[in-house]
This record gives structure tokens, sequence and C-alpha cells, in this order.
């Protein structure tokens, strides 16, 4: 048996792999990130035998939808399932664009969420031209976006279909279920064949590079991507004497830049850093001059 001390500490890691309350966004919930949801029995079997056991007699799922119909209770074990045989996440391969305001889930968080299933955002504002004929799987339209809007016509001129983000949240959470409803546009056949192909290379395994990584392919701090490297600002001055390395899309930037800036990019934890300590260097020459000034009236 543990003693008391040693029960808390363990308690303490394995709190958010058992299943207290489901919600129906895979930000705040296991399903989508692809975690062993566990039933409560399990606690009290390793507090018992001592030590932590595997997981898999004790995992957590059931047939058919919760009470409220927001969730698949298949769903957490299907990706937990796939992550372990493909090496990759739910949303692998999916490629997406975001146009308009993100309330639920607000854009921090679906980014978060695309990135944790392993897919790709590749712009959250426009311009979109660069992309338009690139593959893009969904374009996310935040909710009311007028079909005559310029950018809305473009989508369909490309035959990109237009969903809201409920899409994905069902996606993720409510796999074998329809997702028409999501569907915006009557673009429910372009749907259907985004999700066709990714049905297709759902089954794909990663394979593990043997190459030694490319320490210049850095990952957008925004959308995760290591794509689009030609326009991936990096933080720092040309010698690298000044800034932290870390790249951000032009188009992910907050607010976007339309091209490559011509002087050096900071981004917003080195802009704040260089600020603080411009102002403790007035705040000491203020201190410096007060005291030259007392030693001038002293003598």
């Amino acid at each position: 048996m543990l003693n008391p001390d040693e029960a808390v500490l363990m308690r303490m890691p394995l709190r958010r792999f058992v299943l207290r309350r489901m919600r129906c966004t895979p930000q705040s919930s296991p399903i989508g990130f692809h975690l062993w949801i566990l039933k409560m029995d399990y606690l009290t079997a390793c507090n018992q035998a001592g030590k932590f056991l595997e997981e898999e007699p004790y995992e957590w799922y059931k047939n058919g939808l919760n009470e409220d119909g927001a969730i698949n209770l298949e769903a957490p074990r299907k990706w937990r399932l796939l992550r372990q045989r493909t090496g990759h996440g739910a949303l692998h391969g999916m490629r997406i664009l975001i146009y308009g305001e993100c309330i639920a889930p607000p854009l921090d968080t679906l980014k978060r969420v695309v990135k944790a299933g392993d897919g790709t955002i590749l712009a959250t504002s426009p311009p979109y031209t660069r992309f338009l004929n690139s593959s893009v799987d969904f374009a996310i339209i935040s909710p009311g976006m007028p079909r005559v809007d310029a950018w809305i016509q473009e989508f369909l001129k490309h035959e990109i279909p237009c969903v809201v983000a409920d899409y994905l949240v069902e996606y993720v959470c409510k796999p074998g279920y329809s997702l028409n409803k999501h569907v915006l546009y009557n673009t429910h056949g372009w749907a259907e064949k985004s999700f066709a192909k990714l049905q297709e290379i759902a089954e794909e395994k990663v394979v593990v590079e043997l190459t030694p990584p490319d320490h210049n392919d850095v990952p957008c701090l925004a959308c995760g991507s290591r794509d689009r490297g030609d326009v991936m600002l990096i933080c720092g001055n040309e010698d690298g004497s000044k800034g932290c390395g870390v790249g951000c899309h032009i188009d992910c930037c907050d607010p976007p830049f339309e091209d490559i800036p011509q002087d050096d990019w900071f981004c917003l934890e080195c802009i704040k850093s260089k600020t603080r300590d411009q102002s403790s260097n007035k705040k000491r020459k203020r201190g410096t001059s007060s005291l030259k000034k007392r030693s001038r009236g002293t003598y």
C-alpha cells in the first residue's frame, strides 16, 4: 500500500486522465488530444498495487452518444488507437483556412486543437490568394458571413468547402455521425470530397525521419506549421545577436503583414523585454543624475 503522501502525489498527475466531466469541445477534453480516459477504479488499483498499472484494462468507453448527444462515447478510444496505430492525430492531413471571428471555440483554442490533431492552419486572416490553389480542405467561416462576401466568393470559385468551427468539433467528438448541418453555402459535395480524402489518408503511418533535423525549419508560433518558409519571419537581427529565433508566418502575425518587412522583425515577447530594459536604463540614468547633483551641492 502507498502511504498517504505518496497517494496524494500519485493522484495529481493522473487527474487529467480521469473522466470527471466530458464536455462537447475537444480543447477541453482528452478526446482531442488522444489521451487515456480511465475509470476511477484505476486510482484505487494503483494505490493498492503501489505502482502505476497498465491503463488498457481500465479504459473508459461506451457505445452511442452521451446524454445531451454532444459526444460519441466511442470517440476517445477511437482517436487513441489511431495515434497508437499510425503515430498521428485525428486531423492528420487536414489543411484549413480561417475567415472571420472565431467565438466558440475562440481562435487560440482552435489553433491548439488543430495542432494537437496534426492538422495545418494555412492562414487566419486575408489575403488568402496564395492558398486558393493549394489543396485547401476546408475554410472555417464565422457564422453569419454573407455569401456575397468577396472572399466567400473566392472560396466558392475554387471549390473550397465552407464550414463553421463546429464541423471540426463534431468531426473529433462525434465520429460516424453526419456533419452536414455545419456545412455552409451548399458546399456539401465538396465537403464530402474533402472528408473522403481525409479518411483515405487516416491510416497512413508517420515515417520517422532518419536525417538530422533542419534547425532552420522552425514552426510558426501562431499556427504551429513548419510549411511556407518563404513567408516565415524569424525573430532577431541579421547577425543573430538579438532576438529569440522563433518564427511566425507574415499572415499569422497580429496584425498580419502583406509582404516580408524590410526591417528586422521581433516577436512580442522580445519587444516587451526590450521595453522593460529601456525603462530600467532610464530609471538608472535618472538615479545617477540625481546623485551627481546632490554630490555637487555637497561640495
